[in-house]
């Protein structure tokens, strides 16, 4: 009994340093261990796969305007939207404050630029109830594609991130696929 015991308290230390506490999906050490093995994957069989980097537009905003409590709603709430827009094998995280990667393996660009539309569509679509009052939300998303993209994990996730910084000074709202 007692080694069940360790055995449950290893396993939790374990999810807990592979989680994010407010959303519940994977912090960026639990992203690259399960990404690293599916873009293994993708790179030994030559299959595609994609890289998603999904930023809230106002977080900022409502955390000055409505506290930080109606901010971290919003993550919650951005995190939600993205789980539900995902198969069980893609790998979606928290990247870091407002920022969040998604592995889409055996994905091509069509496939990831659908996906990031949805996940987009989703969010725009559901207001932030804060006092009785709808606080409109959106996010911008960048795309990068293996192997037309780049060729490594990391590499990907900067183009994306630089797809992503693209979409923020086009407007905001909107997805865009990183171009060389």
């Amino acid at each position: 009994m007692f080694s069940a015991d360790i055995r449950y308290g290893l396993q939790q230390a374990k999810l807990l340093s592979e989680t994010d506490e407010l959303t519940g999906i994977f912090n960026t050490r639990g992203f690259a261990i399960a990404a690293n093995r599916l873009f293994g994957q993708a790179l030994r069989y030559g299959r595609p796969a994609s890289v998603l980097m999904v930023d809230s537009d106002n977080l900022k905003g409502i955390n000055d305007a409505h506290g930080h409590d109606a901010g971290s709603r919003l993550l919650r709430q951005i995190a939600n939207a993205i789980v539900s827009e995902l198969r069980a094998t893609d790998v979606p995280a928290r990247y870091g404050g407002d920022e969040f990667i998604v592995l889409l393996p055996e994905t091509p660009p069509k496939g990831a630029a659908d996906v990031a539309e949805r996940i987009r569509a989703a969010i725009n679509s559901r207001p932030l109830m804060i006092d009785g009052q709808r606080v409109a939300t959106s996010v911008s998303v960048g795309i990068a594609c293996y192997p037309e993209d780049g060729r490594t994990l990391d590499a990907l996730a900067a183009r994306a991130d630089r797809a992503l910084y693209q979409a923020k000074q086009e407007g905001r709202n909107r997805v865009v696929r990183y171009t060389g």
